[in-house]
């Protein structure tokens, strides 16, 4: 198997088993830290990791789980100008 394809396998898992990393909630008190390279926000407010826009490579897996916003280019859970209460959780 393709290591893009093992790649886009396990982002999609990661972001059908955590759906609040993609609107950038921290984790809830008691839940283990996902460790400090997962938690980092980017320029947008967002997970590094989870966050499309300086990940283009994450657009299909977003695009595939139906969470994506056109419009806007960019998945509809971290779209504020479609959802302008993302941005009280410092979502850009």
């Amino acid at each position: 198997m393709p290591a893009t394809t093992r790649i886009a396998i396990a982002l999609a898992v990661v972001l059908f088993a955590a759906p609040s990393a993609l609107a950038g909630e921290p984790p809830k008190q008691g839940a283990p830290s996902a460790g400090a390279a997962q938690q980092e926000k980017c320029e947008h407010g967002v997970q590094k990791a989870l966050c499309a826009r300086c990940n283009p490579k994450l657009a299909a897996v977003y695009r595939a789980k139906g969470d994506w916003c056109k419009e806007h280019e960019r998945p509809e859970s971290q779209c504020v100008p479609c959802h302008p209460e993302l941005a009280k959780k410092g979502i850009k």
